[in-house]
């Protein structure tokens, strides 16, 4: 058995619109003077921390609270679709004899959940381990909870994920990692050893893991 986690933002979906548009209205109200060409780089990783060394330690969960009321109260929250292909992997994936899938993402628990509702690929997923402030926010935070709830080892899972966050934080519990490459990531300066495959697709990472993962049927 190989449980696969998919990260969500810049992995299943893109949700660039939505989040720069709400990053560019909290670091104006915060007098941060911050290039938009720098936006992707924070859509994945915690907000927390990037509001910590941006607007200060001070006031950053303040900050997250602000973003988080005007993401979902201006409905930026939906300015997301999915990646094509990716409603084709989700599936391929959750039907492969031998693999079970899941949801490990530093988006608020409730939010990746609602999306994968909103965007009609829930059923593919069999576990989903968000953010919750102060419990668990790092990438290896939410993979460890996932891990201790269904009683998994880190060596029968792999993160499927676009950035150097879900890569590090995969290394962080010994998970290896297939790196997307049609995310936020800086791809060419991400060389971890975890790192087993290097998927330009969706339908690459079917392949990979049907290949690599999945129980082949006895004749």
């Amino acid at each position: 058995m190989k449980y696969v986690f998919f990260d969500f933002d810049g992995t299943i979906s893109n949700t660039y619109e939505g989040c720069a548009r709400i990053l560019k209205k909290t670091f104006d109200k915060y007098g941060v003077d911050m290039d938009e060409s720098n936006y992707s780089k924070f859509i994945g990783p915690p907000l927390s921390e990037t509001f910590i060394k941006y607007i200060g330690k001070d006031i950053a969960y303040e900050a997250v609270q602000y973003f988080r009321q005007l993401y979902v109260g201006e409905k930026a929250i939906y300015m997301s679709k999915l990646y094509d292909g990716v409603a084709e992997m989700l599936s391929e994936c959750h039907n492969m004899k031998g693999v079970s899938t899941g949801v490990a993402t530093c988006k608020k628990h409730e939010e990746a959940i609602h999306l994968l509702e909103y965007f009609g690929v829930k059923d593919d997923i069999d576990f989903v381990s968000g953010l919750v402030y102060n419990e668990r926010e790092t990438k290896a935070e939410v993979l460890q909870y996932a891990l201790d709830k269904l009683g998994l080892k880190a060596k029968d899972c792999v993160m499927v994920g676009d950035t150097i966050y879900d890569v590090a934080g995969a290394e962080e519990l010994g998970m290896d990692c297939i790196l997307c490459l049609w995310g936020f990531g800086d791809y060419e300066n991400i060389h971890n050893k975890n790192v087993i495959y290097r998927a330009k697709t969706p339908y690459d990472v079917i392949k990979y893991v049907n290949e690599n993962f999945a129980e082949k049927e006895s004749n």
